[in-house]
Parts: C-alpha cells; structure tokens; sequence
C-alpha cells in the first residue's frame, strides 16, 4: 500500500509540493508560511504549535491531486483525451504591438488581462510579478491598468505563488481575472469550492502552458553563466522583446556613464536559458504532472512551437478555449480589436507541444513504478493515463517503468527528504 501524506510538511518531504501558496491561504490557524529553498522552489513551514491538523491546507492542495473537468459535449474529440476540453482552438497575436513584443508568445494573456481591465467590467487582474528591487524573486501582485501590465509582461521563470495573492480579493466586492500556471488554476479550483462566498471574487482564469517551474538556484546558474553577480543585477527578463526572445539580465552601468537609467545589458538565447540550464532546475513534482495546458481554466495558452521561428518573428500564441465563460471572454476581445485570432487546426496543439505530449503519455507508467516501491504520489481523477501510456512503443512503455525504478533507487526518491 502507498503511504499517505497526513500535512503540508509530509508532501514537502515527499517532494509533492508545487509552491503555489494555497495552503498558506487555506489554513485558519495561520500556521503555515512560505519559505524559498533555493535548491527546490517555495515550500511551507509549518508552526507546530499552531497547527491543529484541520486538513484545510491538503484540500486546496494541487500537488496531492488532480480532478479533471467532467467532458463537455462540446469539446474536440480527438484532443481530449491527451488535452482535455477545448471547445474552440485559434492562434494569432495581441493587437497591441507593445504587447505583442513585450509578451512571451504574442502576448494573449496580457491582451485578454488589458480587455478585462478595458471592457470586461473587472476590477483588476491577480498573476505574478516581480519585486522591484530583487529582480530573481516573484510575489503576487495586482494590475489595474494598461502600464502595470505591460511592467509585467512575459514569463518568469522562477518560484512564484500567485494563490497567495487571493488573500488580497477577500472582503472586496469587485471582479478580478487570475493568471497562473496550470498547478496554481487547480489551487485556485480547490479553494473556490472550499470557500465558495470568497472565491466569487475571482470572476475567470487563463492559465499559461507550463514544461515546470524552476528553482531560483536556476536563475542563478543563469547569472553565473553570464559572469554576473546576482546582487548586482537591476533586472531579469526571462523571454519577451520577439519570439521566443533572449534571456536579459540588467545590472547598474559603469561609474563615468551619467546617462540617467543608464544600464548594462548581458544576454544568452532562449534555448540556453531553457533547454540548456533551467530545465534542469524543475520542480520534481512537476514531473508527475498529467496538465501542462491548464485544462482547469477558462483559456490557455501557449507557444506554436510547430511553426519554424524567423528572425524578429514578433511571436504567436496557441490559444484554447476551456470553457463557455472563456468562449464569451475571448469572443468578446476579439470583436473589441483586443487580440487578433484566426481558428488553427486542431492537430497543431499536438504537433506544437511534443514533449509535454510525452511526459503525459509516459505518467502512468512513472506513476506505477512509485507505487510499487509504496512511495506517496498525487491522486489524479478523470484523466485518461492509462490510455495514454498505451499509445507509447512498448520500449517506451518499458523504459517508463523501468527507467523510473532506476532512477527511484540511485536518487534516493524512496525516502523522504528533510524539511528545510
């Protein structure tokens, strides 16, 4: 039989934790607070003495398991078995062309936050950001206009915990959009049904497509590659300014240059940031994850990685449509002039994201070898694993199952790691 997790710090031990903050949010004692483990990503801490063992903090959590959506009739029946629902499926770019560059993939998300800022009667738009003056640390925030949006346009490649922000909503009669990662959609799912009344607040979700979160440790590998001291850096900029963009890292400019804001800028491209040093950095938890598209949301979007990138391609998103309430939302933007889509073939979602397919079709078997060697593993309802894995050549299949029991033995996944 599997072991269970009975708090919050046995799914830290048992690397189950995604960082998305819920459970600081959830729990009444106010006994949990995050903490940024440089190595592994935000974690809570758990004040003992506090902690009365309610079980609010393993509701809300996203990391113990995941319920799919039950099958809309509407949706695409040959995307969603790997996919989930998607009623509609477009690929095109935000209207705005400062948007367009700034953002990651043609900027949709920040389009469709600026619409329902615009005209979509929302109060303001709940995703991340960050701080101003630690360019390597994210936090929650709100924008409520076009010039806070575009100061966060773009990807951030580091730990970051939008749920907390949800403490921001509570009391406030107003309508706000959340934007996260498919993990912090899930989070913001479960915390809506346990508190129903505060969770009105949040009025729809777009989630981005996420290959997994990396630790800051990665950002640093990062800066230590670019030669650069992470306390002289003035800013970080993952991805944006063209598609897919360099990674930009901004530090003071030399003493003698009296340019006001004057800045030095060091770069590398994206498939060295990514493919080359952050990946490597991934949350293990985000490896046992059936959603990388957001399949909770509304909308989601992502990179059309089936399209070859021309030099100063200004970017294009995959967008899909989750829900009636984002069909009327992304409808409603494009009747407006806010985002420029035109309908895309669905089998461009399979061809544009080949690894998250992979991942995917390979979880069942990773799923297996953990239980057989009784090591705790999130609990996922609804999703089609088993007929995925199946689509695999049975060397994959093997090599997902006994790939995994290597790999559980010589990284010592059988045990549990110690608290930080």
């Amino acid at each position: 039989m599997t072991k269970s997790c009975a708090n919050v710090s046995d799914v830290v031990s048992w690397r189950l934790c995604l960082g998305c903050g819920a459970c600081v949010l959830a729990c009444p004692q106010g006994a949990l607070s995050l903490v940024n483990v440089e190595d592994d990503g935000l974690r809570p801490a758990r004040d003992r003495d506090k902690c009365e063992q309610c079980g609010a903090c393993l509701t809300v959590c996203p990391g113990l398991g995941i319920d799919a959506p039950e099958a809309a009739v509407e949706a695409i029946l040959s995307l969603q078995g790997a996919w989930g629902n998607v009623l509609e499926i477009w690929e095109g770019y935000a209207a705005d062309p400062e948007i367009r560059f700034l953002g990651s993939s043609g900027g949709i998300a920040t389009a469709l936050s600026l619409f329902c800022l615009e005209k979509g009667g929302l109060a303001g738009v709940l995703h991340v950001g960050s701080e101003a003056r630690r360019p390597l640390v994210n936090g929650p925030v709100i924008s409520r206009c076009r010039d806070d949006l575009l100061r966060r346009a773009g990807s951030r490649y580091a730990p970051a915990a939008p749920c907390t922000g949800l403490n921001l909503l509570k009391a406030d009669p107003a309508r706000y959009l959340f934007v996260g990662k498919p993990c912090d959609v899930v989070a913001l799912r479960k915390w809506q049904d346990l508190m129903p009344e505060e969770g009105r607040a949040v009025e729809a979700a777009i989630s981005i497509f996420c290959a997994g979160t990396p630790s800051t440790l990665g950002s640093k590998r990062i800066l230590e590659k670019l030669g650069l001291d992470p306390s002289a850096v003035t800013s970080l900029r993952y991805r944006g300014c063209g598609w897919p963009g360099r990674t930009v890292a901004g530090t003071a400019a030399h003493a003698g240059d009296s340019t006001p804001g004057a800045h030095d800028e060091h770069s590398m491209s994206y498939q060295e940031a990514w493919g080359d040093i952050l990946s490597r950095h991934t949350q293990f938890r985000c490896r046992l994850c059936p959603d990388s598209t957001g399949e909770l949301a509304d909308i989601s979007c992502g990179d059309p990685w089936y399209r070859e990138i021309e030099p100063g391609d200004p970017g294009r998103s995959l967008v899909l449509v989750r829900t009636s309430r984002g069909r009327t939302l992304l409808h409603e933007a494009m009747e407006t002039g806010f985002v420029r889509l035109e309908p895309a073939d669905p089998e461009i979602l399979p061809r544009s994201q080949v690894s998250l397919l992979a991942r995917r079709r390979a979880l069942w078997g990773r799923l297996a070898a953990f239980r057989t060697c009784r090591v705790p593993v999130p609990c996922f309802r609804g999703f089609s694993l088993f007929a995925d894995w199946r689509q695999l050549s049975l060397r994959d299949r093997l090599r997902s199952l006994f790939g995994t029991f290597c790999r559980i033995r010589q990284r010592h996944w059988n045990k549990p790691r110690k608290n930080p």
